[in-house]
């Protein structure tokens, strides 16, 4: 069946990639039909949002067209359009309609500026009921990870985007459970795990680090990253491929960037209430508005607070977080956003049991046990942030934008964990360790940006430089002299002393000058950008105090946009990494470097919410430590691995009530260099050929408000280590299906969400994944 329920996987998305889709989710309210409206004077955007919420129609729109616009008083019957028209008279806009059920606001351009005008407008959808009933995921289509603000249908390059509304229907608990719908990416590679908020991009892994608006967020010492609140996020981006050009030094898989929630005007306030499995209960609100009548200042606040048991005996998740921000639109081309946030987790690791490899009867365990102790056993995490984000425009075109922020993180990680399993088959030696970590970084991005025309060829030129400092004080520990447990008849309860901590410091440094263009000639569009990094490491280590790198990467894309919305695509990237350690003569690595050559296809008609992707990849590191063949306690940089692979990812509506989220991954990831002869060829652990998925959302027109979806997730089989005797041991292929449903009005919306709804058991790695899980959760909106 599992090999059958990938193949029809596959088909549904070659199916959706080979054909345009022309349905499209249909409005409540008929484009001739004439509706009453009472609507008073107001701030433009929110006379949008009004509109939106009566006839369920889409509208986008650029936001600095509408910024401190006013609408006049809407009384009357009138037809979608002639609404709409009214809302925006005298507001220099006109209304376009691509599709059904929505419209695109333009600026009115003096006829003799149209001949020969291309600008692209900064498309975003109004919040409102009929945005998030629609079923359409669309979100934004443009990534600010890329910096220039490019819709996706003009990026020579595969970006991903989490959109807000997939966050809210498959209510994720994590950043890993959030992408576990998108192409190219694996989550959950070593099963559940509090401490760290990572995946594994085009088989690369992402290093447990990750950017916020653009800015890193570092993880603290060997066990703890940061982990934002999903209910804090407006959309998570995944940029494929080496990215250095962007944010200087990372894994050459691709990076992942998450976008925070900022204030807006008209904003809808909500506050929910939710209960789950493991007693997990929450609390949360995202409030904001305009501070007084003029609309310049916005404020936003986001709270959430919960307390919970998890899997095993004895352990918890418990939360409070807060992150307000507030904008200030100082004149009509310069904003200042502050923005500030704070979290404290009171958590419990995951159960480590002795490896199920060497021991498969661990895998008949209940999950409810421990191979720890819950009087011992913690991972408490402390974050804290502070920053902001100013843009200014001058007269003459250039745009100024700088974004600074301040952060720290505190780990306090105790663990007991499982070695093997006694000759008596029962009885598991144990041992523990420890970790105290605080980091603190201090990172700011600066750039100009101008738009530019050279007769026929436009060029968006960008130069910008950015600074990162990061320091890590803190200490790991291992301890020896732990009780066995009786693994079948556990024992809870008693004293363990917890390990002394060998002190481990470091200081980093890294400043990025960058470039970045866009060019655009007829249908033709170019990216050409380049990039130099110097990095600086110490470290309290006595065989390498000290560790300085310097790298030039670039990126350089071609695209053909067609008027069919059909755009072919050819891409290379590069990126670095610094190494830490010492060659046999005494001298420091060089750092690894990525290099990809990416050919692809997308398809978005204009105005419509279809985004198709196809993709194929040839991704190379180089520089990869192996053992030095002379001196086997060193390594040398000789290794080489190289990922291949194919990526399919689509939205569409398959009718009027039905539309679709589907990926299928090939991936073909291996050593191609190494002074082990054994590696050479075979898979990279931790990696899967093939990985499919898809999500289907119903939302019959019958029962407006009425949305049932669902979704499966399939992985193959995945080399993990190596065994004691050479051969690899392989994690089984799992497919796992995911259900939603909920009904939702103008006021209020309640939800059912359940993870693994058939409880399927499996492993990543030795661990075991994640069980079944079920939250219900209400909100009210006002």
């Amino acid at each position: 069946m599992r090999p059958r329920l990938m193949a029809w996987m596959v088909a549904g998305a070659l199916a959706g990639m080979a054909a345009p889709v022309a349905v499209q989710a249909q409005p409540a309210v008929a484009p001739a039909e004439r509706i009453a409206f009472d609507l008073p004077a107001q701030p433009l955007l929110n006379a949008l949002r009004a509109f939106g919420r009566q006839t369920q129609y889409q509208v986008l729109y650029d936001g600095a067209l509408i910024a401190g616009r006013q609408a006049p008083a809407l009384n009357g019957r009138f037809t979608p359009r002639e609404a709409i028209e009214r809302l925006i008279a005298g507001a220099g806009l006109s209304a376009h309609s691509a599709e059904q059920g929505s419209f695109t606001l333009r600026k009115v351009v003096a006829p003799e500026l149209r001949e020969g005008s291309a600008a692209t407008l900064s498309t975003v959808t109004v919040t409102s009921l009929g945005e998030r009933l629609n079923g359409s995921y669309a979100g934004t289509d443009r990534s600010a990870g890329t910096k220039l603000g490019t819709p996706l249908i003009e990026t020579p390059r595969s970006i991903s985007i989490v959109s807000q509304e997939q966050l809210q229907t498959q209510a994720p608990k994590s950043l890993s459970q959030a992408l576990s719908y998108t192409a190219g990416v694996s989550t959950e590679v070593t099963g559940a795990d509090v401490r760290m908020a990572g995946a594994t991009i085009r088989g690369f892994s992402d290093g447990s680090s990750y950017y916020k608006d653009g800015l890193r967020q570092f993880a603290a010492g060997s066990y703890g990253s940061w982990n934002d609140d999903i209910d804090e996020l407006e959309s998570i981006e995944v940029i494929k491929g080496p990215a250095s050009i962007l944010f200087g030094q990372g894994r050459p898989g691709g990076v992942i960037n998450v976008v925070s929630k900022r204030p807006e005007a008209g904003h809808v306030n909500s506050v929910g209430v939710s209960y789950g499995s493991y007693h997990r209960r929450e609390l949360s609100a995202d409030l904001g508005g305009a501070i007084g009548n003029d609309g310049d200042l916005l404020y936003r606040l986001n709270l959430k607070g919960r307390d919970g048991d998890d899997r095993t005996i004895g352990s918890r998740d418990d939360r409070v977080s807060i992150a307000p921000s507030l904008r200030w639109n100082l004149s009509a081309r310069t904003q200042l956003t502050l923005a500030a946030q704070y979290s404290n987790e009171r958590g419990t690791p995951k159960s480590w049991w002795p490896s199920l490899f060497t021991y498969p009867q661990i895998k008949d365990l209940p999950a409810r046990l421990t191979a720890g102790e819950p009087a011992f056993d913690r991972f408490n995490r402390d974050t804290r942030a502070i920053g902001y984000a100013f843009s200014h425009e001058t007269d003459n075109g250039w745009k100024l934008t700088q974004n600074l922020r301040y952060s720290t993180i505190d780990i306090d990680y105790r663990h007991i964990y499982a070695m093997d399993v006694l000759a008596d088959g029962r009885n598991i030696s144990r041992a523990s360790l420890a970790q105290r970590t605080e980091g603190k970084t201090l990172a700011f991005d600066t750039r100009i940006q101008k738009d530019l025309r050279w007769g026929e060829l436009q060029h968006t030129f960008s130069l910008g430089v950015d600074h990162v400092r990061y320091k890590e004080r803190g200490g790991l520990g291992f301890g020896w002299d732990v009780p066995n447990l009786d693994m079948y008849a556990p024992v809870y309860g008693q004293y363990i002393a917890p390990p002394e901590l060998s002190e481990s410091n470091a200081d980093l440094r890294q400043t990025g000058l960058y470039t970045l263009n866009q060019l655009k000639w007829n249908r033709w569009i170019g990216n050409l950008s380049l990039r130099h990094d110097r990095v600086r490491t110490e470290q309290t280590s006595t065989t390498q105090p000290q560790m300085r790198d310097q790298a030039t990467t670039g990126s350089a894309g071609l695209l053909y946009l067609f008027d069919s919305g059909w755009a072919p695509y050819l891409s290379y990237a590069t990126s670095f990494d610094p190494v830490t350690g010492l060659q046999y003569d005494g001298s420091t690595f060089k750092p690894r470097r990525g290099k990809q050559y990416e050919v692809g296809l997308k398809y978005q008609p204009a105005g419509s919410t279809t985004l198709l992707t196809a993709s194929v990849f040839d991704l190379t590191q180089t520089n990869v430590s192996t053992q030095d063949p002379d001196h086997p306690r060193f390594n040398v940089q000789t290794g080489e691995v190289r990922s291949t692979g194919l990526e399919l990812e689509g939205r569409f509506p398959l009718t009027r009530e039905l539309s679709t989220l589907t990926s299928y991954t090939y991936l073909d990831p291996r050593t191609t260099r190494s002074t082990r002869p054994a590696e050479i060829g075979r898979q990279t652990f931790q990696t899967w050929r093939h990985t499919a998925s898809v999500w289907l959302d119903y939302r019959p027109r019958s029962v407006p408000g009425l949305m049932v979806a669902g979704g499966l997730r399939y992985k193959g089989r995945s080399p993990y280590n190596l065994s004691s005797t050479g051969l690899v041991n392989v994690n089984d292929e799992v497919t796992v299906a995911d259900l939603a449903i909920a009904y939702e009005t103008a006021r209020y919306r309640i939800a059912l969400n359940i993870n693994n709804v058939f409880d399927k058991k499996y492993f990543a790695g030795t661990f075991r994944a994640a069980d079944r899980e079920a939250t219900v959760s209400v909100k009210y909106y006002w």
